[in-house]
């Protein structure tokens, strides 16, 4: 055989995992080489690649110094949206708890979001258990400016995420600010003859019990200390769906406290520095310094500017959410006008006809203000 021949060869086996090299899978590699590989990753991908190396390695080759230094020391933040959605939404509770002992999140993490993971039940969250330092956790599934209204509705489970949740908050002083819920735990209490016996409505009520007697808060405008009046952190009303279960008076972007009274003193028209309900899409609280908010004119919800696609009603000219706009005109607009629903239902109709349309309970303030200036309503 010649040289050439027997040179051919010997390359081949060695890529072939033979006896020469010694390397049958990624986890025989050197550190150094895995280690730059990775850098090149998203900080999920990096925690996950470096799971996906120790599930690999064999139990005689296992280095935890490697596997802290592929997927790195700096853990403040985790955010599953920062890797593909796709990727993001078929990972399991097991690769969830494999990241977070990966990057010892007990003891490191201080900001966790579980975007586009709708396949886990939370049992995974366990490695945070007692964490002292962490102190946002995002459950809602989704990221910033997008609806939490998933369907089908995620398995995401209170009984096993709410006792973790428990054993952060119970050991006296914390550091958690914020926690934000998925829509579906927020609606479910609605379908509930007894709501106020619930699991997650009694965790609202030991939240913010919690958040009470942590540590002293005050408004970083104003300096008065937070909650103000009769309203504690945690909205526990069934009279304000939307609001329900959303923490108030802390932004859910840089979670700096702001109490409902104080006005932005840049902003023309003295809007709050923090409104006292969520945007009605997203359903999150924000500062104005994180995110700019509009009012809807006819059903006078929040919405962010990044969330609402807001119009212009072509009757009254008033701006509206998108939630508002009819999904007929009236007769005789231009094609391309958007017409409100107020503008729909009382062009040439009755106060009358209109009320036993929608009876007393669903008759808006803008619907009966408008007969009422008529000299029409009643």
């Amino acid at each position: 055989m010649s040289s050439k021949r027997r040179k051919i060869l010997t390359a081949d086996s060695s890529h072939k995992g033979g006896s020469d090299s010694g390397i049958t899978r990624l986890s025989d590699l050197p550190v150094e080489p895995l280690t730059h590989v990775a850098s090149y990753l998203a900080p999920p991908s990096r925690a996950l690649f470096d799971v996906a190396l120790n599930f690999d390695a064999k139990p005689s080759s296992a280095d935890s110094s490697g596997s802290s230094a592929i997927a790195g020391n700096d853990w403040d933040a985790l955010d599953f949206g920062d890797i593909e959605k796709d990727l993001a939404a078929q990972l399991t509770d097991d690769d969830i708890s494999g990241v977070l002992v990966c990057i010892d999140a007990v003891n490191n993490l201080k900001k966790l979001s579980l975007t586009n993971c709708i396949n886990i039940t939370g049992v995974g969250l366990e490695p945070l258990r007692s964490s002292i330092i962490i102190e946002q956790i995002d459950l809602s599934l989704v990221g910033y400016h997008e609806s939490p209204e998933l369907d089908p509705e995620p398995p995401l489970s209170c009984t096993e995420v709410l006792p973790i949740l428990v054993s952060i908050i119970e050991r006296g002083y914390f550091a958690l600010k914020h926690l934000h819920f998925p829509w579906s735990w927020r609606q479910d209490e609605r379908n509930i003859e007894y709501p106020w016996d619930s699991e997650f409505h009694n965790f609202l009520l030991q939240y913010n019990d919690a958040l009470l007697h942590n540590e002293d808060v005050s408004c970083l405008r104003c300096d008065r200390n937070l909650p103000r009046g009769r309203r504690g952190w945690m909205v526990t009303s069934h009279y304000t769906p939307l609001a329900y279960g959303s923490q108030s008076f802390t932004c859910c972007k840089c979670m700096n406290h702001y109490c409902t009274k104080c006005p932005d003193e840049e902003a023309e028209d003295n809007e709050r520095l923090i409104s006292s309900s969520p945007c009605r899409k997203c359903k999150r609280i924000y500062c104005l310094n994180c995110q700019e908010m509009e009012t809807c004119e006819s059903c006078s919800q929040n919405c962010s500017v990044d969330c609402g696609d807001f119009k212009q009603c072509y009757h009254c000219q008033e701006k509206i959410c998108y939630s508002c706009v009819s999904e007929e005109n009236c007769h005789g607009s231009p094609a391309n006008s958007v017409t409100c629903i107020t503008c729909y239902r009382c062009r040439g109709r009755t106060f009358q006809e209109i009320k036993e349309e929608l009876g007393d309970d669903n008759m808006s303030w803008k619907i009966r203000t408008r007969f009422i200036l008529s000299g029409l309503g009643d």
